[in-house]
């Protein structure tokens, strides 16, 4: 293949490559994208840092419940006022879970077998914000693989008829110059962006560390005020059987932690 006719369609590839992500970043600071719900973001984390978790330490920072150290909640006098609501779906639910019950129970007995509370929190997933989102992750998924396979179909022909013949004249060794420079240049765009996305969307390499999206505010700001309850709330998360406490005396120095003010 002529040289020259190579690098006139190479060349523009490659700067179209490095371009489109310069674009991509400039419109979207100068037009941000929605905010995304912290409870929907906080769902694909840890079990203990998950939404559920989340939205128990929302009702523990509201001082609607209380919990022991055997990580059990409990209604406070304010939780039982029907009238008084936690103001987002996954903690309403929680918090409707409790009321339910006549004794405190683990956080990990709601979120493993009541499932009134399950369905709740698979109606509020399953919602139309929620479907949008998956809808719009599955199109950057098929355009990114559709992307891929062109760019690696456009590499490997074009270093076919980079070798089809040796070129003559200056004019052609520096267009096959210039062809080799971007087909390597392309390279380097597929190893550097050929990855998976992070929480905020953009391309991270396989050489860096994966981070994981920020804790829930709530998860947060429970374990600076009461450490010790968000360490019980974590075990209690991890307790999924139905036993009650029943003659064992409280140890000294344990009970309920208050709510967090």
């Amino acid at each position: 293949m002529d040289p020259v006719a190579l690098a006139c369609a190479v060349v523009p590839v490659t700067i179209l490559l490095y371009g489109v992500p310069v674009v991509r970043d400039r419109l979207r600071a100068w037009f941000p994208a929605a905010p995304v719900d912290p409870y929907r973001a906080a769902a694909g984390r840890w079990l203990t840092e998950d939404d559920v978790q989340a939205a128990a330490a929302r009702l523990l920072l509201d001082g609607l419940v209380t919990i022991n150290h055997r990580g059990n909640l409990a209604l406070t006098g304010t939780g039982v006022d029907v009238a008084r609501t936690a103001g987002h779906p996954i903690p309403e639910a929680l918090l409707a879970a409790l009321r339910r019950r006549s004794a405190a129970t683990t956080l990990g007995n709601i979120a493993f077998r009541d499932p009134v509370f399950r369905a709740a929190h698979a109606e509020f997933h399953g919602g139309p914000g929620a479907s949008r989102a998956r809808r719009a992750a599955a199109a950057r998924d098929c355009l990114t693989v559709t992307g891929v396979l062109l760019l690696t179909g456009e590499f490997a022909f074009v270093n076919l008829a980079l070798f089809d013949r040796l070129p003559h004249g200056p004019a052609q060794w520096a267009a096959t110059a210039a062809t080799g420079i971007a087909s390597l240049a392309q390279f380097a765009f597929l190893a550097r962006y050929g990855r998976r996305s992070g929480a905020d969307g953009r391309r991270i390499a396989a050489s860096g560390p994966y981070v994981p999206p920020a804790p829930h505010p709530a998860l947060v700001e429970l374990s600076e005020k009461a450490p010790e309850a968000a360490a019980w709330l974590r075990a209690g998360r991890l307790r999924t059987t139905r036993r009650r406490n029943r003659g064992r005396r409280r140890r000294r120095g344990r009970g309920t932690a208050p709510a967090p003010m």
